[in-house]
C-alpha cells in the first residue's frame, strides 16, 4: 500500500537548503576562520560583499561557491575568475499559427486550422557578479552599474 504524505513535510528541508545559502550559515560552518578575519571584513562578508583583497575563502564565505570558474591567461599572469550568476525568468504570450491540422474520428477527416495564444517561458541568464583573483587575491571586481533615479 502506498502511503500519501502531505506537501508540508518538505518544507524543514527546503528551509535547511535555503539556510546554506546565506553567509551567516557559511559562518557558522566556518566560524574559527572567520574569527580570525579583521573585524573590517568580518562586517562585509557578514552582509554578502566582497572587496579587493579578499582571498577565496573570505569570497567563498560571503557569496558561496561561484556557479562558474574561469582561467584567464595573459602576458601579465594567469587569473582564476568566479562567476556568480542569476537568471530572470518571464512568460511571454505568443501566438502560433496552426494551418491543416486533421482531425481523424467517426465522422471522417476533418481539418482545422486557425490561431492559438500560448505562454513561454523566457529565461536569460546574466552575470550578478565577477571576482578576479591574482595571486590568490581578489584583483577586480565586476558588478552591474545600479540605475540611478534622476533627480
Amino acid at each position: 500500500m502506498t502511503t500519501v504524505r502531505p506537501a508540508w513535510f518538505a518544507l524543514p528541508l527546503l528551509l535547511l537548503l535555503a539556510g546554506c545559502a546565506t553567509p551567516a550559515h557559511r559562518i557558522g560552518q566556518n566560524r574559527e576562520l572567520f574569527d580570525s578575519f579583521p573585524v573590517a571584513t568580518q562586517a562585509r562578508i557578514r552582509g554578502g560583499q566582497i572587496d579587493l583583497g579578499f582571498t577565496p575563502d573570505m569570497v567563498r564565505i560571503a557569496l558561496g561557491e561561484p556557479q562558474r570558474k574561469l582561467l584567464r591567461r595573459a602576458p601579465g599572469g594567469d587569473a582564476e575568475i568566479w562567476l556568480y550568476l542569476d537568471t530572470v525568468r518571464r512568460y511571454e504570450r505568443q501566438r502560433a499559427d496552426i494551418d491543416g491540422l486533421s482531425l481523424s474520428g467517426t465522422g471522417g477527416i476533418r481539418s482545422a486550422g486557425g490561431s492559438v495564444w500560448i505562454n513561454v517561458l523566457q529565461e536569460r541568464e546574466f552575470i550578478r557578479l565577477r571576482a578576479e583573483f591574482q595571486n590568490g587575491a581578489v584583483a577586480a571586481i565586476e558588478e552591474p552599474l545600479q540605475d540611478k533615479p534622476k533627480p
